[in-house]
Order: structure tokens, then C-alpha cells, then sequence
């Protein structure tokens, strides 16, 4: 069985697309949320996802972040110092795209090639991982289901800090992040989509090129314009430009 594992594709359909060519067969799709928020493409990241029959899903940090602001509706008339790029995504998104972020869940489990799975976006509020066995054993034990709580092979997929690895901390207990597909820390220069295969039970992390100029000239654009916050397009020209650090002055 063939899993293709995938987390923080955040509206940037462009570098999804490109996992998508290099793994076009697969079983199950494994996805740590975030769909959306901090890129150009939020609907047809949506649409794609909606489209896909076989997978195991669950709701991000920006995912919820995104149904927030949506409801209270207040992305329309934002003065440009203060317009992000979550208001940028809302502008794109209409109510069934937004039902269907709601609707995900928080955390599922499932079974494959033997390991019992738990997907999960985050582990805690901000950017901590499970360090200790004790630590596993507690946030396994808070969300799996009943069918799988003392399963023999045990693995946690998380997403949320786009960083790629994988923790081994005892025989059938494991966890892993599948990094991101769009983009990294801004202490990582790296540019490429990271994502992750499991097949027959075995991890393999990987990571591809893919074409950025398409989310660079929008927000090139803007930053013409002066229409949005400034740290928000520093962001992006790092994230996606040449920009050295997430913090470069923009050009004039």
C-alpha cells in the first residue's frame, strides 16, 4: 500500500500540482491541514482536495483561522497596512469552500500495512513535538480511537511547523512530519515542496522544485500598490522571491 503524506499546502496549488506529477499513483492520501491562508490559490487547493476519493484529512491552525474571519466578515473594506493574506484568501472563497474547512476534523485515526495511524495538525498550541515516549504515550492515548489505543505499530502524523523528519523513539512508535509543500521557517532558505511516501509500511521523505513565479507576481503586485501589510509581503518575497531573509526590505 502506497501512502502519499502531505501537510501545509496553504493556497499554493502550484507546488501541490507538482507532488501530484511526481506521485500520481497512490492508495491513500494522508493530509496534516492547513489547505489554506499564506498563498494565492485557496479554492483550487479546496476543489482539488474535494475531488480526491481516497483520503484522511484534518483541519489547521490557518484552516480554522480562515472560517474565523470569514464569519466575521470583515475582509472586505481592510485599509492596506492592515490587509494579510487570510483576508486575500476570504476575497476567493465562497460558503461551500468554507463549509468544507469547517467540517474537517481535528485529529482521525486509520490503519495501514499493519501500523495504526493518528493524524493530527499540531501537537501543542505553538511549535512543540513529542520528545519522550511518556510524551507519545499521553497524546496517543488523548486522541486515538478506542480500536486502536494499544495497537503494537504506532505512528503520529503532525504538520504545523514545516520542518521534514522523522522520530523513532521505540520500536512501532514513531512520528513524522511531512514538512511542508509550500514553504519553510524563515530560518530555512530551502525552496523545494517537502512531502513524504509510505509504502509497505516503509518512510521515505522527499522533497521537488516547482515553479513559484506564480505566487511571486501577485504579490509583486501588491507590493507595487503598497495594498497590503508590510511583513506580510516580506514573507512572501522570501518564501517565494530572492529575498534573503523573511524580513528584507521591499523593493521600491
Amino acid at each position: 500500500m502506497k501512502l502519499l503524506v502531505i501537510s501545509d499546502i496553504h493556497s499554493n496549488i502550484w507546488a501541490l500540482n507538482e507532488i501530484l506529477k511526481a506521485e500520481p499513483q497512490f492508495d491513500l492520501l494522508c493530509c496534516a491541514g492547513d489547505l489554506v491562508d499564506y498563498g494565492t490559490a485557496p479554492g483550487e487547493v479546496i476543489g482539488w482536495m474535494q475531488s480526491c476519493e481516497n483520503k484522511q484529512l484534518v483541519q489547521g491552525n490557518h484552516d480554522l483561522h480562515t472560517v474565523n474571519v470569514w464569519n466575521e466578515q470583515k475582509f472586505h473594506d481592510i485599509c492596506p497596512d492592515q490587509y494579510k493574506w487570510v483576508h486575500h484568501n476570504c476575497r476567493r472563497l465562497d460558503e461551500a469552500h468554507i463549509s468544507y474547512l469547517e467540517s474537517l476534523p481535528d485529529h482521525l485515526t486509520f490503519e495501514a500495512d499493519g501500523w495504526a495511524y493518528l493524524i493530527r495538525h499540531q501537537y501543542d498550541e505553538r511549535y512543540g513535538v513529542i520528545e519522550s515516549r511518556s510524551q507519545f504515550e499521553e497524546f496517543w492515548n488523548a486522541y486515538a480511537d478506542e480500536a486502536y489505543r494499544n495497537a503494537r505499530k504506532r505512528r503520529i502524523i503532525f504538520g504545523h511547523s514545516h520542518r521534514q523528519c522523522i522520530h523513532v523513539l521505540d520500536d512501532g512508535m514513531e512520528w513524522l512530519n511531512p514538512g511542508s509543500a509550500s514553504y519553510r521557517r524563515p530560518d530555512d532558505p530551502d525552496k523545494t515542496a517537502h512531502y513524504a511516501v509510505i509504502e509497505d509500511g516503509v518512510i521515505r521523505l522527499r522533497r521537488i522544485p516547482y515553479d513559484r513565479s506564480r505566487l511571486f507576481e501577485e504579490a509583486r503586485a501588491l507590493a507595487a500598490s503598497h495594498g497590503m501589510m508590510t511583513t506580510e509581503l516580506q514573507d512572501f518575497f522570501f518564501f517565494f522571491g530572492d529575498a534573503k531573509t523573511s524580513r528584507d526590505p521591499l523593493p521600491e
